[in-house]
C-alpha cells in the first residue's frame, strides 16, 4: 500500500486566523500552512538558513526540537514553544499561532500607468453584422452564414473560429435576432460574439514582478486605461526572492507544480476583482498580455 495512504490526518489550527484543516502525518508546519491557505515568510525558500518562519506551538504534538532550530531559536523561546515551521513536523493535533514577525507583510505597491501618447492598433477588433435568418429556401449553416455576412460587409475571407465560441454560437445569433457583433483577432480568428451592437471591448496588461502582480484594465476602442489592480505575488510563501524560489523548486517534488498553481490562482482572483470593480465579468476580457518578471507561467 502507499506510503501516504497509511499515513494518518491531523487537524491544524492557525492563529490569529483560525484557518483549520486536515494535514498527513510528517508534512511540516510550512507545508501545512501552504495546503490550508496561511501565508508564513520563507525567505530562503525552505532550505532552513533563513529563520523567518518562527511560529509558536500553543497545543499538541510536533516532531522533536532539533540542532537546525537552535541556531534561530533561544532557549527562552525554545522554551516558550517557539519553532521553525520549515523544520517540525505534524505528528498529532496542533494548534498553532503565528507571530506578527513571521507572516508575509500584507502592504501592496500599487504600479502607476502612465499616460503616453500612442496611435492605436488594436489587434482585435468588433465588426457589427446584420444577417438574413434561415429559411427554407436558405439552409445555410451558421457559422458559414456568418462567414458570408462578414465577407460581404467587410471582405473578410478564411476566418476560424474559437471552439468555445462556436459553441456558443447557435444561441447568440438567435438571441440578437441575427444581429451580432464579432470580434476578430488580426483579421484571422474569431474569438468572441455578442448580440445586438457593442461598440466597447477590453483586454487587460499583467506585470508580474517578484514581489507585486499588477493588473491593468484598458478599452481597447479608445485605448482608455479604465482600472488598476494590484496585489502580493503569491508565489513569495515560497521565497522572497527568485533565487529562493528556484531553490524551492529544485529542492521539492511539486515545488514547481505548487508555485504554478499558486500564480494562476492569484491572477484569476486579480482578472476577478478588476472586472468586478468596472461591472464586467472575467469573460469580457478578449486580451491578456503578460510581462513577467518570473518565468513561471501558463
Amino acid at each position: 500500500m502507499n506510503n501516504e495512504l497509511e499515513k494518518k490526518k491531523f487537524q491544524v489550527i492557525f492563529l490569529p486566523s483560525g484557518r483549520r484543516g486536515e494535514v498527513l502525518e510528517g508534512k511540516t508546519i510550512i507545508e501545512a500552512s501552504r495546503e490550508i491557505g496561511v501565508e508564513i515568510e520563507s525567505l530562503c525558500g525552505g532550505i532552513r538558513n533563513c529563520g523567518k518562519c518562527k511560529v509558536k506551538l500553543v497545543e499538541g504534538l510536533l516532531s522533536p526540537f532539533t540542532e537546525e532550530e537552535s541556531k534561530f531559536i533561544t532557549k527562552e523561546e525554545k522554551g516558550d514553544g517557539y519553532r521553525l515551521s520549515c523544520v517540525a513536523q505534524i505528528k498529532g493535533d496542533v494548534l498553532i499561532h503565528v507571530p506578527e514577525e513571521s507572516e508575509v507583510k500584507k502592504q501592496v505597491i500599487r504600479k502607476a500607468a502612465t499616460q503616453r501618447s500612442i496611435e492605436l492598433k488594436p489587434a482585435v477588433i468588433p465588426y457589427y453584422v446584420e444577417l438574413t435568418p434561415p429559411s427554407f429556401h436558405d439552409l445555410l449553416g451558421d457559422f458559414d452564414r456568418l462567414k458570408k455576412g462578414l465577407s460581404e460587409r467587410y471582405h473578410l475571407s478564411s476566418l476560424n473560429i474559437d471552439y468555445p465560441v462556436l459553441l456558443k454560437l447557435p444561441h447568440v445569433l438567435r438571441q440578437g435576432n441575427w444581429k451580432v457583433t464579432v470580434s476578430i483577432w488580426m483579421e484571422k480568428e474569431i474569438l468572441d460574439i455578442k448580440p445586438n451592437r457593442v461598440d466597447d471591448l477590453y483586454g487587460l496588461a499583467i506585470d508580474i514582478g517578484p514581489t507585486t502582480v499588477a493588473g491593468y484594465l484598458c478599452n481597447l476602442r479608445s485605448g482608455e486605461l479604465i482600472a488598476t489592480q494590484s496585489m502580493i505575488n503569491p508565489q513569495v510563501i515560497y521565497g522572497e526572492d527568485v533565487m529562493s524560489r528556484i531553490t524551492y523548486t529544485t529542492t521539492h517534488r511539486d515545488g514547481l507544480k505548487m508555485m504554478n498553481h499558486s500564480i494562476i490562482d492569484g491572477l484569476n482572483q486579480l482578472i476577478k476583482t478588476i472586472t468586478e470593480e468596472r461591472h464586467l465579468s472575467p469573460e469580457d476580457i478578449l486580451v491578456h498580455i503578460k510581462g513577467l518578471g518570473l518565468g513561471i507561467n501558463k
